[in-house]
């Protein structure tokens, strides 16, 4: 009887030995299909990304992307050196007294001397969109320009020079771009000039100054502008003598200059745009 039941455990055993097996044996084999079915999905996955990155290449994806580049804008300080040319109006009027009564007198109205001029300018520009505002100084400075009045007074005859000599103006300009390399500008300011008339010695006259212009960009940081303006000064008085013998002389000026100057601007600040680069 021992040795029946001795037998039938060691039967039992063997069952449960073989029945482990099956089970290790079975979930191997599912383990294995799992990874074999995991390995499949990653295999695809990385083919399809390798057909999408392809077709992105082949059709100018991220390759044909818009480059950012700086490009200089309108803003900046900037100096300028150019020539121009002037004419000047002197509309002189002299009368000579004796004991209160006019007895001589003379005038000159109109354009009376032109003349060449060199001109150094300082400045600073500030673009907003399609709108350039600024501000500038500049001085003119070369070839005086003179005006002689011939005189009548009395019995004997002369005449009297006004020469304009150098100048310096200080103002604004408000412009619009045309395009990206053109700028059409307005511009007005205070002007003050030193002018000699004979036997008076010189004065400093002031007046405003209004004009335009149109300034292209060269390339880099340079400039060229062609500008006209038109200067009004404030008529000057002169008296002499005394009761019995007086003189009085009036003088009204204007200037037009038309000049042409060319610039190095430089933005010390950073004032740059960026825009795709073709």
């Amino acid at each position: 009887m021992q040795e029946l039941e001795k037998s039938y455990r060691g039967f039992l055993a063997r069952v449960g030995a073989a029945s482990s097996f099956w089970a290790i044996l079975g979930d191997y084999k599912q383990m294995k299909k799992t990874f074999i079915a995991t390995a499949s999905v990653a295999a695809l996955f990385a083919m399809g990304g390798s057909a999408i990155a392809g077709d992105l290449y082949a059709k100018g994806g991220y390759k044909d992307a818009p480059v950012v580049a700086p490009e200089p804008t309108w803003t900046g300080f900037y100096v300028g050196l150019g020539v121009g040319g002037a004419a000047v109006n002197h509309d002189i009027s002299a009368s000579a007294y004796d004991h209160g009564e006019k007895f001589g007198s003379a005038e000159l109205d109109g354009i009376s001397g032109t003349g060449v001029f060199g001109t150094v300018e300082v400045g600073y520009d500030r673009q907003y969109g399609n709108f350039v505002v600024g501000v500038f100084a500049n001085y003119d400075f070369g070839d005086n320009v003179k005006t002689t009045a011939s005189l009548n007074l009395g019995d004997e005859g002369g005449s009297i020079d006004a020469t304009l000599k150098d100048y310096w103006t200080v103002g604004g300009r408000v412009g619009y771009l045309l395009n990206k390399s053109t700028l059409a500008y307005v511009l007005a300011g205070y002007s003050e000039a030193s002018v000699k008339v004979d036997y008076l010695g010189s004065e400093d006259f002031t007046g405003w100054t209004v004009g335009g212009g149109l300034e292209t960009k060269l390339g880099g940081n340079w400039f060229l502008k062609g500008e006209y303006r038109y200067t009004e000064f404030d008529t000057k008085s002169y008296k002499f003598g005394n009761y019995c013998e007086s003189a009085k002389i009036d003088l009204d000026t204007s200037v037009q200059t038309a000049r042409l100057v060319l610039s190095y601007k430089a933005d010390l600040f950073g004032g740059e745009l960026p825009v795709p680069l073709k």
